[in-house]
């Protein structure tokens, strides 16, 4: 983990993200930037949350583990944002892990000396709520469609997501069948027939989009 102590940077990312309209004023001297190499945990599962990042770039996957072992990816994200607000607001252990998958960078604050002040602030409290409304509607959104969508249309749906951020993209079936809730190989046998179909490629562990239109024949619509 390297630490930016170049107060110039940091001035220019508060602007470009609006970052005083997102933390107290007095809070901002108070901000690190921080990059997280990839795969370094940035909050664990059960345990407590010491700081409040916002992510400014790079790629986060949020986890939970069960009891069993199994590991569940419930989400990707890449957009800049807020991590850990439910965590923050109910003063609770983290209920989700969230790992670094490829070098990100964020502006994070320490959660104890802060956390009475960010509850108190109008503000911050105003865009923690919009937020978490958001994944709320997302929540609401995204529930019925892994209920009542093939596997097929789901991961069309994935894989013409993933090609807005690059076109030759890795993905990770065991995470994906985790997520869908389907085993390894049907996942496998449904990635072979968008190959055989001539949709996608596949090289070992990379994948590359070939027919966009024809994929979208089964790309679920918002």
């Amino acid at each position: 983990m390297k630490n930016y102590s170049c107060p110039p940077e940091l001035s220019t990312l508060l602007n470009d993200y609006h970052l005083q309209t997102i933390f107290p004023v007095e809070s901002l001297p108070h901000l690190q930037l921080v990059t997280y190499r990839t795969g370094q945990v940035i909050c664990q599962q059960g345990q407590i949350q010491t700081v409040l990042p916002y992510l400014i770039e790079g790629e986060l996957t949020i986890s939970h583990s069960l009891e069993n072992g199994v590991d569940t990816i419930l989400q990707t994200q890449r957009e800049p944002g807020l991590i850990g607000e439910i965590e923050l607001i109910l003063n609770r252990v983290c209920i989700s892990s969230v790992v670094a998958t490829k070098p990100t960078t964020v502006v994070q604050l320490a959660v104890a000396p802060w956390r009475e002040r960010l509850l108190s602030d109008p503000t911050f409290l105003l865009h923690t709520s919009q937020t978490l409304a958001e994944k709320l509607h997302y929540i609401n959104h995204s529930t019925p469609t892994h209920l009542h969508y093939t596997v097929k249309e789901r991961l069309a749906t994935h894989l013409l997501q993933q090609e807005t951020y690059s076109p030759i993209f890795p993905l990770s079936l065991t995470a994906l069948s985790s997520r869908y809730g389907v085993s390894y190989r049907h996942l496998s046998r449904v990635v072979k027939e968008l190959i055989d179909e001539g949709l996608i490629a596949r090289d070992k562990r990379r994948y590359q989009i070939l027919d966009p239109k024809g994929l979208s024949r089964y790309q679920i619509q918002n």
